[in-house]
């Protein structure tokens, strides 16, 4: 950074969740771009989306890895403390799936002949858990999530009941796959690497990805409270800036190797993500990291994920302006002043 961007905080607290998306935050700190920019990261991994929405909303860490629609549901004070937030960095598109516990995956496969046929496969499973003594129980991370609306985005597809037909639970990334393999649940909507290490331990198999339901979507994105952003704006583009080079150096696939070796640190996913360097699912999620477009905040998808919201009760009885809304926590104007 030059001189006359003098840093309001060089000492910065960041959350994440262990998931392999929070590789920029990782990549960042071990290969140097913080420090680069001349910060001292602490990276802090917390146990829910809920503990890093409170966290940041009372000024406990600085700024965190966010599911893309935290920071409006946390503007429009949705199931929390209302406090305003933004972005100005997308992290990364995709990487989400929809898996099933091995017994409900295997009733499927005997009848699926051709999985990218998602209306027969749509069909198929709604026939499936109708003739169920007892409905299916499906979990995703979050209300406010890409998986949450994923999943009931997937299931009213395909006429399936999200109030009759299925059980929505919430739980933390990291404790879904113990709960899919204790019977606890019936299936998930979450991120990497929790579909992939169901699929190598045959505790679960694909129902079908993020990528294919929506297409490529903003999926994780550098939270910060408007607060903090107007009382730290050099510290803000210093941080975004290093983010960004991380993206582009965790994208490069000479780099897969050293990534995994990276993230498989006992701070960040431990084992979980050494399992994953050789593995490749049957169906890509398409997770990435940067391209040209990639990292703009995506105001279209925000209004999108407005909608979403909107069809499933969480804006009832809200007065929401969602063009300014979207202008106020999706920073184009920051990203192209900061990154260009």
């Amino acid at each position: 950074m030059s001189d006359h961007l003098a840093l309001e905080k060089t000492d910065l607290k960041l959350g994440f969740i262990a998931l392999i998306d929070c590789a920029p935050l990782v990549v960042a700190r071990e290969k140097g771009f913080f420090s680069k920019y001349g910060l001292n990261v602490i990276l802090c991994k917390e146990s829910s989306w809920a503990s890093i929405r409170d966290k940041v909303s009372f000024g406990l860490l600085d700024g965190a890895h966010m599911l893309a629609p935290m920071p409006l549901a946390a503007t429009l004070g949705l199931n929390g403390n209302k406090t305003p937030m933004l972005t100005a960095l997308t992290l990364s598109h995709n990487g989400t799936a929809i898996t099933l516990s091995q017994e409900l995956y295997l009733e499927l496969v005997d009848q699926i002949t051709d999985w990218n046929n998602q209306e027969a496969v749509g069909n198929t499973f709604k026939e499936l858990i109708q003739n169920r003594e007892r409905k299916p129980v499906i979990a995703t991370v979050y209300p406010y999530s890409n998986h949450h609306y994923q999943l009931r985005y997937w299931l009213n597809q395909h006429n399936i009941n999200t109030e009759e037909d299925v059980q929505l639970v919430a739980v933390p990334p990291t404790q879904m796959l113990e709960n899919l393999a204790n019977g606890l649940i019936d299936g998930y909507c979450v991120g990497e690497p929790w579909n992939s290490l169901a699929l190598m331990q045959q505790t679960g198999g694909l129902l079908t990805t993020g990528h294919k339901i929506w297409g490529s979507h903003m999926e994780k994105v550098m939270g910060v409270t408007q607060k903090w952003a107007d009382e730290n704006p050099n510290t803000h583009r210093a941080l975004v800036t290093a983010l960004y080079e991380a993206c582009k150096w965790a994208e490069d696939a000479t780099n897969r190797t050293e990534l995994m070796e990276l993230l498989a640190l006992p701070p960040y996913l431990d084992h979980a993500a050494k399992q994953l360097a050789t593995f490749n699912p049957p169906y890509s999620m398409e997770q990435h990291f940067y391209n040209e477009n990639l990292n703009m905040p995506d105001r279209d998808h925000g209004l999108f994920l407005l909608d979403q919201m909107n069809d499933c009760g969480q804006l009832s009885g809200i007065m929401v302006d969602k063009d300014q809304l979207v202008e106020d926590v999706f920073r184009c104007d920051l990203y192209k002043g900061w990154i260009g």
